[in-house]
């Protein structure tokens, strides 16, 4: 299943892939917050980190 989920952004390098990876990472994560219902106390707030 994951490797479906980075095949959909088409990585052409290691770094490509490890971005990929990163995101489905956070889209998981995320998913499950709101499952748990998260989202109904808490929130995030700021920009992307860099580096």
């Amino acid at each position: 299943m994951i490797k479906d989920w980075v095949d959909e952004y088409q990585p052409k390098t290691a770094e490509d892939y490890k971005q990929a990876l990163r995101e489905i990472m956070q889209q998981v994560a995320l998913a499950g917050l709101s499952r748990g219902g998260f989202f109904s106390k808490a929130a995030f707030y700021g920009g992307e980190k860099n580096g």
